[in-house]
């Protein structure tokens, strides 16, 4: 009998075993790799879910420096007084705001001895050398692996003590909630604050496309940026105003957690203060100025200048800037691309040019009319950051601004509107200035004495009836109507810019809110309209360097 085939299946036993162990080695292979990918994927995650903490840290920490910025905030008054890093003037160039942990010491710049390596310290500042800042007083020659050396930059790392004059300040923020160090602080380290200039970066930029200005102070108008000599003027004193503009820079910088080492990210804002509007008069219009009946003008600057009236009604004379060689007397009553008319009753026009404000008085038949001064422009500058009243959304009507004649909005009657604080104590200037930007979208009727301090915008008509008490700039695109001051002292510390019609008029009326108009020119006013209004972004970007 022929067995062959018993001794073949007998020759295959355990080739089952052998196959589901093959099986199993991979089935086990695919499982290590999935877990490997899944592993892999969840560290890739966590290393951008932890980057992104990072980069969103400095954003914010960035965004909370642009607020104390705001005339209003902390570091306004000290900001404003930079120098150009590079000076070594007795005000410093360089603000450093610090947001350390309770535990943490934080130190941007280099102390002699200590690491120069952002692997051993993180929060250095590595990226001022990129800025070009000439003059400043640094360290680290290249070949201490400083940063910026390989581009023959200036160098290196700022020392935290030097010669005579420390070019920085330090700030530790402890006032403000989610930046106090607290267990709800965010992971932004410093916030560094400078003066921007005329040449920086990598690739060597600069705002006016000329090399001449290189390390020039950059300036905003509104507009644009421009360059400056820092070493004989400075921003505030331009013609039309500017402001400075402020590079912030961001350092956000997380903790390491198991094998990830933390994420360090670096943001970079360009801000300014929008700059004041000065027009030269109290009143300015691109349109007629028609005047009627009893109204006062003062166009010496009640913030330089001290006048005195004697005489009452029709024999009162008015005064101003006697022995005061600061006053600021060089503007006009009215300043206007049209003419100026009189009907009727009795006013006073106090200006170094004369009394009459349809003769020397005034300026009139302007042309070309200044750019700084385009209605247009200035209502879109400052809009962005302006509040608006309850009342905008109830306004009606279809606005067309290029219709003719142009329609606006109509936001109707208000009673008892008051934006921002009117300061007291006037003529006296006051010390502090609670000013808003207040945007109106449409033509609006305020009566019953409305009130306030800093830029009051109506994108239609205005008129006024019952009083007006305001401190700072009032911008209208089309007509002002203003029937009446209410029998108080200064209607207006500041001044009414406008752009279609201007007629300010004092009918005789027989309630209680007729009397005469009274507008005081007044710098310091239209200076101090800033208020709570963080300064203006202008660019922003991340450092990848």
């Amino acid at each position: 009998m022929n067995r062959k085939p018993k001794n073949h299946l007998r020759q295959q036993r355990g080739i089952a075993m052998i196959v589901a162990l093959l099986a199993l080695v991979l089935l086990a292979a695919i499982g290590m790799a999935l877990m490997f990918m899944a592993d892999t994927e969840n560290s890739v995650n966590n290393n951008y879910k932890d980057s992104q903490r990072a980069y969103f840290a400095a954003r914010a920490g960035a965004e909370n420096i642009r607020l104390q910025l705001a005339g209003s905030g902390s570091l306004s008054a000290q900001a404003l007084a930079l120098s150009m890093p590079g000076q070594m003037l007795p005000t410093k160039g360089i603000i450093y705001v610090l947001n350390p942990t309770p535990s943490e010491t934080i130190s941007p710049t280099w102390t002699s001895g200590s690491p120069t390596t952002i692997s051993a310290n993180p929060n250095l500042d590595d990226e001022l050398c990129w800025e070009k800042y000439a003059g400043l007083v640094t360290t680290l020659p290249p070949s201490t692996g400083g940063p910026c050396g390989t581009n023959n930059q200036w160098n290196q790392l700022l020392p935290t003590t030097t010669t005579a004059l420390s070019p920085f300040n330090t700030v530790t923020m402890t006032a403000v909630p989610g930046v106090n160090g607290g267990a709800d602080a965010l992971p932004y380290k410093w916030v560094r604050i400078t003066n921007k200039q005329n040449l920086m970066g990598p690739l060597g930029k600069n705002v006016d496309g000329t090399t001449s200005n290189n390390g020039w102070q950059v300036c905003w108008d509104g507009q644009h940026q421009i360059a400056i000599d820092p070493t004989t003027t400075t921003c505030d004193v331009q013609i039309p105003n500017t402001t400075p503009v402020w590079e912030v820079t961001s350092l956000a910088v997380t903790p390491p957690i198991g094998l990830n080492p933390g994420s360090r990210r670096m943001v970079q804002m360009e801000v300014a203060l929008n700059p004041a509007t000065i027009p030269p008069a109290p009143i300015a219009t691109q349109a007629p100025v028609h005047l009627q009946g009893s109204y006062a003008l003062n166009a010496y600057d009640n913030c330089t200048c001290t006048c005195t009236t004697t005489g009452n009604g029709a024999n009162a004379t008015t005064s101003c800037g006697v022995g005061q060689a600061g006053c600021k007397k060089t503007a006009h009553a009215i300043y206007t691309a049209n003419t100026v008319s009189t009907a009727g009753g009795s006013g006073t026009t106090t200006t170094m040019y004369g009394s009459d404000p349809t003769g020397t008085a005034s300026v009139q038949n302007v042309n070309p009319w200044p750019g700084y001064l385009n209605i247009d422009s200035l209502i879109n500058q400052y809009k962005p950051s302006a509040q608006s009243p309850s009342f905008s959304s109830s306004c009606t009507g279809t606005q067309n601004f290029t219709g003719t004649p142009p329609s606006y909005l109509n936001c109707g009657t208000q009673t008892n509107q008051t934006y921002g604080t009117y300061p007291t104590g006037l003529p006296t200037e006051p010390t502090t200035v609670n000013g808003v930007t207040e945007y109106i979208p449409g033509s609006v009727k305020l009566t019953a004495a409305a009130s306030g301090a800093g830029i009051l915008i109506v994108d239609g008509d205005l008129e006024i009836n019952g009083g007006l008490n305001w401190y700072g700039l009032i911008l209208v695109r089309g007509q002002v109507s203003f029937t009446g001051g209410a029998g108080q002292n200064v209607n207006l510390y500041g001044s009414i810019l406008a752009g279609k019609d201007v007629n300010a008029t004092d009918q005789a009326q027989t309630d209680t809110f007729g009397g005469s108009i009274n507008f005081h020119y007044d710098i310091c006013a239209l200076k101090n309209t800033g208020g709570s209004t963080p300064p203006r972004l202008l660019a922003t970007h991340e450092i990848m360097y």
